[in-house]
This record gives C-alpha cells, structure tokens and sequence, in this order.
C-alpha cells in the first residue's frame, strides 16, 4: 500500500490537537482573548444602526462573550451562536440566543437571512478561507453587513525584543504546519477579500494590542503559546526549554510589547433597489389657445 505523502494528510481541525477544546487551559485562554479582543470587535459593531429586531450570526463563537453583547444590544431580534464544538456555549442564556452547532465551510444557511453576520479568529484557521467570505455574504438580507476579524502576526516581526520576534515566527510557523492557518499574509491583505463580492461600504480597522505580563492580550499570548509548546518542539521549529524559557520571560514584571495586530475587514450587501413606477405617457402636442382636439 503507498505510503500516504505528508502534504496529502489531512489536517487536524482546530480544537482537536492544538488548542484542544478538552485542554482544562482553554477556558482561561477563551476569556484572555474575549477580554483583549471584545472592546475593540463591540466599538465597531456598535456604529452600526441595525434594526432593533436584527437577526445576527457569530462564526465561531469561542465563549460566546461576543454573541451575547449582540442579544443583550438586539433583545427584539435573534442571535445565532456557532461553533463546531459547542461545550463553552452551553451556559449562555439570553432569551433572543440560541446555540447552534455548524461548520462554516460545509453548513449554510437561507439567502438572505441576516441582518449581520460576524467571524473573528476563524477563518484564519481554515484552509478554505477565501472562498468563505462570498458564502458568508450570501447569507446576508439586503443592507446587512458582514464583519470578519482575524490576527496577524507581522507586528512581531519589528520587535525590539529578539525574544518576540523569535515566538512570532514560531507562531506562524507552527499554526500553518498543523492547522494549515495563516496569522500573517491573511489578514494583512484585507479589505481585499471583500473586493469583487457586490458589497458596498467595505473599510477596514487595524487594532495592535498591548502586550504586558499581566493584561489580558498578554495573557491570551502566553497561554496560546504554553497550548502549542509541544507542536514546536515536535515539528522543531522551537525546542521545548526555549520555549519555556520564552514563556519565562513575557512573564517577568515590567514586560510590554506589540506582536500581533487585530485587522477588521466590513462590507455592506446592497439594499433591494424599489422598482421605477414611473409610467411612460406618450408626448402630446402643444395646442394654440382655443384650438380643440383634432
């Protein structure tokens, strides 16, 4: 039998091996990221003047910290919560949420369903990335918007810290070998993913976190790189001890960095064009005064 060749093997999804779901850290580092990620994500949304009975989709939705933001905003309306794996979704209660377990990539929904749909830190995980916003888009009624959010690691690359830079490229490194993700070139390229789909009003936001030992983005950054030690040292992009090591030292007092930056990406589907009622009436002649009809 041949050998399956390494670029043929299917990937592990996310959540399976790296960042596994099952990983008692995960918890901690969902929150991490929501309380370094939720302020900027919800002062974007916010601008928008959806209807008060909106229908709003989250991709991915982690904690479920962003999706219920939206039903406490939109209480007349609905908010759909997915995930491939919804055991941190289960404790949400809100009487305008449901929770509903979905795959991007191979689940749809109705045309024109919502008034907003979101995904921020998923689709940079998935292989099949760009053909996901036009699908995603699909599922949007007329004048509803579409958000999409994703990290990319291209900050660390100007660090002043050796230590940062060596980690960022670890990170990319690591997440491309296993998950097949992109935490670099994606999101950097945005809005230009949205370009070329019909929608209107694309623009884009770029939010670079600051990083200490003790705020949120820091902490969200030191677990997802304790979560994937294991993968650098067994795909030898970082020994285990330097990475330890490294660890060590984005914990020590006084440390502060930028190395990853949050890059939004927005569009708007058309609103349904009202058809011309306008009727035609032939041109008429102009009469002299007091000449009758011919």
């Amino acid at each position: 039998m041949r050998k399956e060749a390494p670029e043929e093997r299917e990937l592990p999804a996310y959540g399976e091996e790296v960042f596994a779901f099952a990983h008692p850290a995960q918890t901690d580092r969902l929150d991490a990221l929501a309380g370094s990620c939720d302020p900027a994500t919800t002062g974007d949304l916010a601008r928008w003047d959806l209807p008060a009975d909106a229908r709003c989709l989250e991709i991915g939705a982690g904690a479920g910290t962003l999706a219920l933001w939206l039903a406490r905003r939109h209480p007349e309306g609905e908010v759909t919560a997915t995930d491939t794996d919804l055991r941190f979704l289960t404790g949400l209660r809100h009487p305008a949420l449901r929770v509903l377990r979905h795959d991007v990539r191979t689940d749809g929904f109705p045309p024109g369903t919502f008034d907003l749909v979101v995904a921020r830190s998923v689709l940079c995980h998935l292989p099949e990335r760009a053909a996901l916003p036009g699908r995603m888009a699909s599922w949007l009624k007329p004048g509803g918007r579409l958000y999409i959010e994703d990290p990319s690691f291209f900050p660390a690359s100007s660090s002043p810290d050796p230590v940062v830079r060596r980690l960022g490229t670890a990170v990319t490194t690591t997440l491309a070998t296993t998950l097949g993700s992109d935490v670099s070139a994606w999101a950097r390229s945005f809005p230009a993913p949205l370009r070329g789909l019909g929608l209107v009003e694309v623009g884009m936001r770029v939010h670079c976190p600051t990083l200490t030992a003790t705020n949120a983005a820091g902490r969200a950054w030191a677990l997802s790189i304790a979560d994937l030690l294991p993968a650098m040292a067994r795909t030898g992009v970082l020994a285990e001890a330097d990475g330890a090591e490294a660890l060590t030292h984005l914990r020590r007092p006084g440390f502060v960095d930028t190395a990853h930056a949050m890059v939004a990406m927005w569009g708007v589907r058309p609103p349904a064009q009202r058809p011309d009622r306008t009727t035609h009436r032939p041109k008429q002649t102009a009469q002299q005064p007091g000449q009758g009809p011919a």
